[in-house]
């Protein structure tokens, strides 16, 4: 069987490679040490329900998927430090990677099969048949239209769109150059904390989280930078406004920036003025007039041939882009859908997002109503985690740092 790929499905292939290339990372922590044939048994009766992650990459003039005949599906009995950082070779053309050890597994996976909120299913689903939930029936069809092409409509306009101005300049910021490597924060609030805030303020988590962490970074630019501005993209998902379901990417991006004025606001207009973009934003207009803008401006890309001539170009454009792009980016997976029965046996979740764009990326999700933070940054500052923690402690948000380590990307390699 094959499956077309769509313009976010191949960008994820055009970025492979490059410094711009992403394989976000989930780990679940259980009650129990892992046993390896329940999980690989898991893993197979999971396969069933979602025909993309069964596939292989293949090409010819266009990337595409193609059911994989391999009935060898690894899983690798390693720690997350020295866990392969390379996959799809060494998984047998599977375009995802699973390893456990004691009583942790962890998932990682191309994103040209399907983002967050698709591979969160994907994941929860193989939780379910380890701990014996019993699964439906094998559906007869899935939903597979592809994302942006689905809601591609030049005649629609936007409305309502205020144009961002640009965050600072990334030399204004110093990184450090890691590779696929970079600092990982672990932070931990309870969602109730954030709800009761919110409630208060008439604001989501997102909405308050995102410009409390852009004024944290803010605070340690340097005084005399040009532009102090801190721009940020928020990852939505598209599902929902559009009413429409997909196990393809349907994830865009709100560019919100952080400006000089922000500093005088209280959170509550603060979170208002986030929260009103957003708002804005997820309506089908905007939605529909967003992907089509992405699909024209970027689908030439994709279509470049020879492919070694695409490569070539890709990996200049993502220089450019990674600094130019944004400063920073939050992806949100809401509360994650984890059955009781998976959930009951749950001791911690991460989910966890390599600095493609910028050089700081914040991961978020709800696991029993505690709201996990994966802060990964490359900054030579290393205080702006800790200015975020006590700029949400003046808020009356008892978040609290619980764990620092240094995380390495590992990456799709066919």
């Amino acid at each position: 069987m094959r499956y077309e790929l769509g313009n976010m499905d191949r960008y994820s292939m055009a970025a492979n490679g490059t410094v711009m290339e992403n394989a976000s990372f989930f780990k679940a922590t259980l009650d129990d040490s892992v046993d390896a044939a329940r999980l690989l048994s898991a893993v197979k009766t999971t396969l069933q329900y979602h025909p993309l992650f069964r596939c292989k990459m293949m090409y010819d003039k266009q990337y595409y998927l193609e059911d994989n005949d391999n009935p060898e599906i690894p899983i690798f009995h390693t720690d997350t430090e020295h866990r392969p950082k390379e996959f799809g070779k060494n998984t047998n053309g599977y375009l995802f990677q699973i390893c456990y050890d004691e009583n942790t597994v962890s998932f990682e996976w191309c994103h040209a099969i399907t983002d967050g909120r698709g591979a969160i299913r994907f994941f929860s689903n193989i939780l379910d048949s380890y701990f014996g939930v019993e699964m439906p029936e094998v559906p007869a069809e899935f939903p597979l239209a592809l994302g942006y092409e689905s809601v591609y409509d030049k005649s629609v306009k936007p409305i309502g769109q205020i144009k961002q101005p640009n965050g600072f300049k990334a030399k204004d910021m110093k990184a450090v150059k890691n590779g696929y490597k970079c600092t990982s924060h672990v932070l931990k609030v309870q969602t109730a904390d954030v709800l009761r805030v919110a409630k208060k303020i008439d604001a989501s988590p997102t909405a308050i989280l995102v410009p409390l962490f852009c004024r944290a970074i803010r605070a340690h630019l340097p005084k005399d930078a040009k532009n102090r501005n801190v721009s940020c993209t928020v990852m939505v998902d598209c599902r929902g406004p559009m009413q429409m379901d997909t196990m393809h990417n349907f994830m865009n991006m709100k560019l919100i920036t952080y400006q000089d004025k922000y500093d005088a606001y209280d959170l509550a207009k603060l979170s208002t003025i986030y929260r009103g973009l957003l708002d804005l934003y997820m309506q089908p207009e905007n939605i529909i007039w967003s992907c089509t803008q992405q699909k024209d401006s970027t689908d030439f890309l994709y279509r470049i041939r020879p492919l070694a001539l695409q490569k070539a170009i890709m990996k200049q454009v993502a220089k450019v882009l990674k600094k130019t792009m944004n400063n920073t980016a939050f992806t949100y997976l809401g509360r994650v859908p984890f059955s009781e029965e998976v959930k009951s046996h749950l001791r911690d979740f991460n989910f966890r997002s390599w600095p493609d764009i910028g050089d700081c990326v914040m991961a978020a999700a709800d696991l029993n109503g505690t709201l996990i933070l994966d802060v990964c940054e490359n900054y030579a500052d290393k205080g702006v985690v800790d200015s975020f923690v006590q700029i949400c402690r003046a808020f009356d948000l008892d978040i609290e740092e619980t764990q620092v380590t240094v995380f390495e990307q590992a990456n799709v390699r066919l």
